[in-house]
């Protein structure tokens, strides 16, 4: 449970509980007003010293609490007002920041009154930036849009498909654009080549096309405008030794390969791995493998690695920091067989559970159970 509170100052307290007193203290100055009508009607001559000094006690109490309700009202009054001026209903088409909206749309506005947001109406369509789009458009802040423009699309669902700065991009899917009015992400209508920037071991660089699949999101690098930070390949991409595989997707950061899997076996720092596995880097380093599930067990830092096995490497070297294997299969460390998360000190056996009842130092250890490599060590007699 969070500890987090919002604390009030003392006279707001104090405030809020006079306004919520208010009907008592209401009920007490109107009875004290009748008390004080009736006793003098009966006997004008009558001193009424202790309705007097009840009232100077009670009026103050109910004047802070009638002021403080009545600033709570008003309050809340313009809170109101102001969201009936940012958030409503256009009974016929406008045209806000640029914008030329059709009749039904909901608007919203910021809070400097600039377009926020559109809600078309069903079957509403809205002719923007080269596109038609339907359902709900969101703009930028023009405070964060470059010279502070004014109706820029920052997310939205195409109504019908649209090249978008190069990209084809299908109908009814959603588009996404940087602060800048660059196209950040959209599902492709057709099979498209994408140029990149990638960098070699000889920190040279060079330009390379990359065929994206049909109907799958692409991503594009936020500051390489129109260049390739992600998509699902058409077609296998090559990247030195390694050649990615088709149907599957990959991603690129700083000019370097992030996340493939291999169309045929390729080396992966100190392993070589089969076709199908899924690769991971890091600052152009191997980072982090996954073997396909179907794959004959590959050897490496002298263990035998069963299909699907994950494993990761520590940075910046290439020295084994974990594997995670299957429930139903394992790997022997020490000639003890251990299964699921296997934690390695980047090379040096840490700890592991057990695939299976196992003696260890004279001593069953049950199935499941954790064991570390203290546990490992020959225990001295005496």
């Amino acid at each position: 449970m969070s500890d987090i509170g919002i604390p009030f100052p003392l006279w707001f307290t104090a405030a809020l509980a006079l306004f919520l007193a208010l009907p008592v203290t209401t009920a007490i100055m109107a009875g004290l007003g009748i008390a004080w009508y009736r006793l003098r009607r009966r006997d004008p001559a009558q001193r009424l010293t202790g309705l007097k000094w009840a009232a100077i006690t009670v009026a103050p109490l109910w004047f802070i609490g009638l002021v403080f309700g009545g600033g709570m009202l008003i309050g809340e009054l313009h809170r109101l007002h102001e969201g009936a001026q940012r958030y409503f209903s256009l009974d016929k088409a406008a045209e806000i920041d640029g914008v030329t909206l059709p009749a039904g749309t909901r608007v919203e506005l910021d809070e400097d009154r600039a377009l926020q947001a559109a809600e078309l109406p069903g079957g509403a369509t809205l002719a923007l930036h080269r596109a038609t789009w339907q359902g709900r458009v969101e703009f930028l802040m023009p405070a964060r849009a470059p010279n502070g423009a004014h109706g820029q699309v920052t997310e939205g669902t195409l109504a019908a498909p649209a090249v978008i700065q190069g990209i084809p991009c299908q109908a009814g899917q959603q588009v996404q654009f940087f602060w800048d009015n660059e196209l950040m992400a959209c599902t492709l209508s057709q099979d498209a080549s994408v140029p990149a920037t990638i960098a070699d071991p000889k920190e040279t660089t060079h330009a390379q096309m990359f065929r994206c699949l049909s109907g799958d999101t692409i991503q594009i690098e936020g500051l390489r405008h129109g260049e390739l930070a992600g998509c699902r390949l058409a077609e296998p991409a090559d990247f030195g030794e390694i050649t990615c595989a088709a149907s599957e997707r990959i991603l690129l950061a700083n000019g370097g390969l992030s996340t493939c899997v291999l169309a045929k076996p390729g080396g992966f720092g100190p392993l070589t791995l089969p076709a199908g596995t899924a690769v991971t880097y890091y600052d152009a380093r191997p980072s982090g493998f996954r073997l396909p599930p179907s794959s004959a067990a590959i050897d490496g830092f002298g263990l035998s690695l069963p299909a699907g096995t994950e494993g990761s490497f520590c940075y910046p070297g290439e020295a084994l920091a974990h594997l995670a294997v299957s429930q139903t299969a394992y790997v022997t460390v020490e000639s003890i067989k251990l299964t699921g998360w296997i934690d390695f000190d980047c090379g040096s056996f840490r700890s592991g559970t057990l695939f299976d009842d196992t003696m260890i130092n004279g001593r069953w250890r049950q199935r499941g159970e954790l064991v570390s490599s203290t546990d490992l060590v020959p225990q001295k007699s005496g």
